[in-house]
Protein backbone atom coordinates (compact mmCIF):
# COMPACT_ATOMS: atom_id res chain seq x y z
CA UNK A 1 0.00 0.00 0.00
CA UNK A 2 1.48 3.31 -1.12
CA UNK A 3 1.16 6.28 1.25
CA UNK A 4 0.05 9.60 -0.28
CA UNK A 5 2.09 12.63 0.63
CA UNK A 6 0.18 15.47 2.27
CA UNK A 7 0.18 18.64 0.13
CA UNK A 8 0.18 22.18 1.59
CA UNK A 9 2.07 25.44 2.00
CA UNK A 10 5.44 25.51 3.52
CA UNK A 11 6.30 28.34 5.90
CA UNK A 12 8.44 30.02 3.27
CA UNK A 13 5.64 29.88 0.71
CA UNK A 14 3.22 31.41 3.21
CA UNK A 15 5.65 34.24 3.94
CA UNK A 16 6.09 34.90 0.22
CA UNK A 17 2.29 35.00 -0.29
CA UNK A 18 1.85 37.38 2.66
CA UNK A 19 4.57 39.68 1.33
CA UNK A 20 3.05 39.70 -2.17
CA UNK A 21 -0.43 40.40 -0.79
CA UNK A 22 1.02 43.20 1.34
CA UNK A 23 2.66 44.79 -1.69
CA UNK A 24 -0.55 44.52 -3.72
CA UNK A 25 -2.54 45.99 -0.83
CA UNK A 26 -0.09 48.87 -0.50
CA UNK A 27 -0.34 49.66 -4.21
CA UNK A 28 -4.14 49.51 -4.17
CA UNK A 29 -4.22 51.64 -1.01
CA UNK A 30 -2.08 54.30 -2.62
CA UNK A 31 -4.27 54.33 -5.71
CA UNK A 32 -7.42 54.69 -3.60
CA UNK A 33 -5.78 57.33 -1.39
CA UNK A 34 -4.66 59.31 -4.43
CA UNK A 35 -8.13 59.14 -5.96
CA UNK A 36 -9.69 60.20 -2.65
CA UNK A 37 -7.33 63.15 -2.30
CA UNK A 38 -8.06 64.16 -5.88
CA UNK A 39 -11.79 64.04 -5.25
CA UNK A 40 -11.45 66.01 -2.01
CA UNK A 41 -9.31 68.63 -3.75
CA UNK A 42 -11.84 69.03 -6.56
CA UNK A 43 -14.70 69.24 -4.06
CA UNK A 44 -12.84 71.84 -1.97
CA UNK A 45 -12.03 73.93 -5.05
CA UNK A 46 -15.62 73.73 -6.26
CA UNK A 47 -16.89 74.88 -2.87
CA UNK A 48 -14.31 77.68 -2.80
CA UNK A 49 -15.29 78.85 -6.29
CA UNK A 50 -18.99 78.76 -5.40
CA UNK A 51 -18.44 80.73 -2.20
CA UNK A 52 -16.25 83.32 -3.90
CA UNK A 53 -18.58 83.72 -6.86
CA UNK A 54 -21.61 84.27 -4.62
CA UNK A 55 -19.75 87.00 -2.73
CA UNK A 56 -18.68 88.77 -5.92
CA UNK A 57 -22.18 88.60 -7.42
CA UNK A 58 -23.68 89.97 -4.20
CA UNK A 59 -21.24 92.89 -3.99
CA UNK A 60 -21.73 93.69 -7.67
CA UNK A 61 -25.51 93.92 -7.25
CA UNK A 62 -25.16 96.17 -4.19
CA UNK A 63 -22.53 98.48 -5.67
CA UNK A 64 -24.47 99.00 -8.89
CA UNK A 65 -27.25 100.61 -6.86
CA UNK A 66 -25.17 102.30 -4.17
CA UNK A 67 -25.86 105.95 -3.38
CA UNK A 68 -23.94 107.95 -6.01
CA UNK A 69 -20.57 109.21 -4.73
CA UNK A 70 -20.92 107.35 -1.42
CA UNK A 71 -18.28 104.67 -2.02
CA UNK A 72 -15.04 105.12 -0.11
CA UNK A 73 -12.03 102.86 0.46
CA UNK A 74 -10.63 102.51 3.99
CA UNK A 75 -7.95 100.76 6.07
CA UNK A 76 -5.22 100.29 3.52
CA UNK A 77 -7.65 99.20 0.79
CA UNK A 78 -8.95 96.22 2.82
CA UNK A 79 -12.29 97.87 3.68
CA UNK A 80 -14.99 99.51 1.60
CA UNK A 81 -17.99 101.57 2.68
CA UNK A 82 -21.04 102.79 0.76
CA UNK A 83 -24.67 103.81 1.11
CA UNK A 84 -27.23 101.12 0.27
CA UNK A 85 -30.23 102.40 -1.68
CA UNK A 86 -33.79 101.35 -1.02
CA UNK A 87 -35.46 103.47 -3.70
CA UNK A 88 -34.76 106.34 -6.05
CA UNK A 89 -36.50 108.63 -8.50
CA UNK A 90 -37.25 112.23 -9.44
CA UNK A 91 -38.96 114.95 -7.44
CA UNK A 92 -41.08 117.92 -8.41
CA UNK A 93 -40.38 120.34 -5.58
CA UNK A 94 -38.85 120.79 -2.13
CA UNK A 95 -40.41 122.89 0.61
CA UNK A 96 -38.80 122.95 4.03
CA UNK A 97 -38.83 119.41 5.38
CA UNK A 98 -41.06 118.04 2.60
CA UNK A 99 -40.33 116.74 -0.88
CA UNK A 100 -43.06 116.16 -3.46
CA UNK A 101 -41.97 113.36 -5.77
CA UNK A 102 -42.79 112.35 -9.31
CA UNK A 103 -43.23 108.70 -8.29
CA UNK A 104 -45.98 106.57 -6.79
CA UNK A 105 -44.88 105.65 -3.27
CA UNK A 106 -48.08 103.79 -2.38
CA UNK A 107 -47.35 100.79 -0.19
CA UNK A 108 -43.84 101.98 0.67
CA UNK A 109 -42.70 102.95 4.14
CA UNK A 110 -39.54 105.05 4.34
CA UNK A 111 -39.78 105.79 8.07
CA UNK A 112 -36.38 105.50 9.75
CA UNK A 113 -34.51 105.69 6.45
CA UNK A 114 -32.58 108.59 4.92
CA UNK A 115 -33.32 110.87 2.00
CA UNK A 116 -30.21 111.65 -0.04
CA UNK A 117 -30.21 114.68 -2.33
CA UNK A 118 -27.37 115.77 -4.63
CA UNK A 119 -24.60 113.85 -2.93
CA UNK A 120 -21.40 114.90 -4.68
CA UNK A 121 -18.76 113.24 -2.47
CA UNK A 122 -18.27 110.67 0.31
CA UNK A 123 -17.55 113.59 2.67
CA UNK A 124 -21.05 114.97 2.04
CA UNK A 125 -22.67 111.58 2.60
CA UNK A 126 -20.85 110.54 5.78
CA UNK A 127 -20.75 114.11 7.08
CA UNK A 128 -24.52 114.33 6.75
CA UNK A 129 -24.84 117.44 4.58
CA UNK A 130 -26.67 115.55 1.82
CA UNK A 131 -28.52 113.09 4.09
CA UNK A 132 -31.85 113.84 5.78
CA UNK A 133 -33.63 111.47 8.23
CA UNK A 134 -37.12 110.52 7.02
CA UNK A 135 -40.09 110.59 9.40
CA UNK A 136 -42.60 109.20 6.92
CA UNK A 137 -44.15 109.42 3.49
CA UNK A 138 -47.41 109.44 1.59
CA UNK A 139 -48.01 108.26 -1.97
CA UNK A 140 -46.37 111.40 -3.37
CA UNK A 141 -44.53 113.14 -0.52
CA UNK A 142 -41.52 112.38 1.67
CA UNK A 143 -41.19 114.22 4.99
CA UNK A 144 -37.93 114.59 6.91
CA UNK A 145 -37.04 115.65 10.45
CA UNK A 146 -34.82 118.50 9.22
CA UNK A 147 -34.99 121.03 6.41
CA UNK A 148 -33.96 119.55 3.06
CA UNK A 149 -31.16 121.98 2.29
CA UNK A 150 -29.97 120.37 -0.95
CA UNK A 151 -31.42 120.71 -4.43
CA UNK A 152 -30.39 118.48 -7.32
CA UNK A 153 -30.05 120.18 -10.72
CA UNK A 154 -31.41 116.93 -12.14
CA UNK A 155 -34.18 116.69 -9.50
CA UNK A 156 -33.03 113.24 -8.46
CA UNK A 157 -33.36 111.74 -5.01
CA UNK A 158 -32.39 108.46 -3.35
CA UNK A 159 -33.67 106.67 -0.27
CA UNK A 160 -30.90 105.01 1.73
CA UNK A 161 -31.79 102.29 4.25
CA UNK A 162 -28.28 101.77 5.66
CA UNK A 163 -24.62 102.52 5.41
CA UNK A 164 -22.64 99.36 4.61
CA UNK A 165 -19.05 98.38 5.32
CA UNK A 166 -17.30 95.33 3.84
CA UNK A 167 -14.02 94.48 5.54
CA UNK A 168 -11.57 91.63 6.05
CA UNK A 169 -11.29 90.40 9.62
CA UNK A 170 -8.84 87.54 10.06
CA UNK A 171 -9.73 84.90 7.47
CA UNK A 172 -13.27 86.19 7.02
CA UNK A 173 -14.91 88.85 4.85
CA UNK A 174 -17.43 90.67 7.06
CA UNK A 175 -20.55 92.59 5.97
CA UNK A 176 -21.61 95.35 8.37
CA UNK A 177 -24.98 97.04 7.88
CA UNK A 178 -27.98 98.62 9.63
CA UNK A 179 -26.17 101.69 10.90
CA UNK A 180 -26.47 105.42 10.27
CA UNK A 181 -24.19 106.97 7.62
CA UNK A 182 -21.21 108.48 9.39
CA UNK A 183 -21.59 106.34 12.51
CA UNK A 184 -19.50 103.36 13.60
CA UNK A 185 -20.68 99.97 12.32
CA UNK A 186 -22.05 97.66 15.01
CA UNK A 187 -22.82 94.08 14.07
CA UNK A 188 -21.54 92.15 11.08
CA UNK A 189 -22.01 88.81 9.39
CA UNK A 190 -19.68 86.62 7.36
CA UNK A 191 -19.87 86.90 3.60
CA UNK A 192 -17.27 84.16 3.24
CA UNK A 193 -14.39 82.50 5.07
CA UNK A 194 -11.01 81.12 3.96
CA UNK A 195 -9.98 84.66 2.97
CA UNK A 196 -6.27 85.24 2.48
CA UNK A 197 -6.57 88.85 1.35
CA UNK A 198 -8.95 91.35 -0.19
CA UNK A 199 -8.11 94.54 -2.05
CA UNK A 200 -10.58 97.31 -2.93
CA UNK A 201 -9.76 100.14 -5.35
CA UNK A 202 -11.85 103.10 -6.52
CA UNK A 203 -11.25 104.71 -9.87
CA UNK A 204 -12.91 108.17 -9.92
CA UNK A 205 -15.18 108.99 -12.82
CA UNK A 206 -14.77 111.65 -15.48
CA UNK A 207 -16.87 113.30 -18.16
CA UNK A 208 -16.05 110.39 -20.45
CA UNK A 209 -16.22 107.46 -18.02
CA UNK A 210 -18.17 106.27 -15.00
CA UNK A 211 -16.38 105.64 -11.69
CA UNK A 212 -15.47 102.00 -11.07
CA UNK A 213 -14.71 99.83 -8.07
CA UNK A 214 -12.22 96.98 -8.47
CA UNK A 215 -12.18 94.04 -6.06
CA UNK A 216 -9.48 91.37 -5.81
CA UNK A 217 -10.40 88.51 -3.48
CA UNK A 218 -7.91 85.75 -2.66
CA UNK A 219 -9.20 82.57 -1.01
CA UNK A 220 -7.44 79.39 0.07
CA UNK A 221 -8.72 76.04 1.32
CA UNK A 222 -6.67 72.88 1.92
CA UNK A 223 -3.64 74.61 0.37
CA UNK A 224 -5.67 75.31 -2.79
CA UNK A 225 -5.48 79.01 -3.77
CA UNK A 226 -8.14 80.89 -5.73
CA UNK A 227 -8.07 84.51 -6.93
CA UNK A 228 -11.24 86.28 -8.07
CA UNK A 229 -11.39 89.73 -9.63
CA UNK A 230 -14.34 92.03 -10.24
CA UNK A 231 -14.82 95.50 -11.69
CA UNK A 232 -18.11 97.32 -11.13
CA UNK A 233 -19.28 100.50 -12.82
CA UNK A 234 -21.06 102.82 -10.42
CA UNK A 235 -24.09 105.02 -10.90
CA UNK A 236 -22.89 108.63 -11.02
CA UNK A 237 -26.06 110.67 -11.31
CA UNK A 238 -26.63 112.62 -8.08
Amino acid sequence: MVKKEKSGFTLIEMIIVIVILGIIGLIIGRIINSATRGYQSRAAMKELQSSGRLVMDFLESELRYAVPNSVRILAGSTSMEYGRTNFGGHYNSISGTAMDVDDDLSGRDFSGKWLVVYNTSPADFYGGSSVFPITGNTASRITCTTTISRDSPYQRYYVCDSAVKVSQNGNGLIYYSDYTPGNVEAHGQFLCREVQSVLFALQPGSLAAEPTVSITLKLESNSLPLTLKLQVRLVNFP
